[in-house]
């Protein structure tokens, strides 16, 4: 029964797949729908794995989402900790370091959000092995009372066993919000 949805989308495919196959005469566009194809049919892998339990190809899948479980106050230099794990595919997220430690070599997607109380700051930055590649800022030192939040998401090519965390982007004091403050990453291919 489950199986029927993904088999549906399937027959999508299929049927999009020979539309690309027949009288496509552009090359740029045929080279282009391709792309989109390899995309929709990685897509239709996902929710026939996950939904329907077809096959096993979720096991050897690679995502995780952490939350900081607390309000914290992080001093520079000091790896943030996201202690409150959602999901953690593939086990590769360590929320006792904060770490995460890409299993192999491939393109991955990273999120970082946080959010900052009344008069404090946090600039988180995604640093691979010691290098900042990606960054926001979260600056709440204005007048008010309210709650402030930035985000921020990457696309990195990484080898096996980068480290790949969250810690403050300028060596400054930060302070978060529990629970609004999460890191999340997926292995794209």
């Amino acid at each position: 029964m489950k199986c029927t949805y993904s088999k549906g989308l399937l027959w999508l495919l299929f049927y999009v797949c020979a539309a690309v196959h027949g009288d496509c005469n552009k090359g740029i566009t045929k080279i282009l729908i391709k792309d989109q194809l390899k995309t929709l049919e990685k897509s239709v892998n996902m929710v026939v794995d996950a939904s329907s339990g077809c096959n096993s190809k979720l096991e050897t899948s690679v995502a995780f989402h952490a939350e900081i479980g607390s309000n914290r106050i992080y001093k520079g230099g000091s790896v943030w900790v996201f202690d409150k794990v959602v999901t953690n595919l593939g086990n590769a997220y360590n929320p006792a370091t904060g770490k995460f430690t890409t299993p192999g070599k491939g393109v991955y997607l990273f999120n970082w959000y946080t959010l900052s109380g009344p008069g404090s700051v946090s600039h988180a930055g995604l640093y691979v092995n010691g290098k900042m590649k990606g960054r926001q800022a979260s600056n709440n030192k204005g007048e008010g009372t309210r709650n402030i939040t930035a985000g921020s998401s990457i696309v990195l090519a990484l080898e096996k066993g980068d480290l790949v965390y969250v810690m403050d982007a300028h060596g400054s004091t930060s302070s978060v919000i529990g629970t609004w403050t999460a890191f999340g990453g997926i292995q794209l291919s």
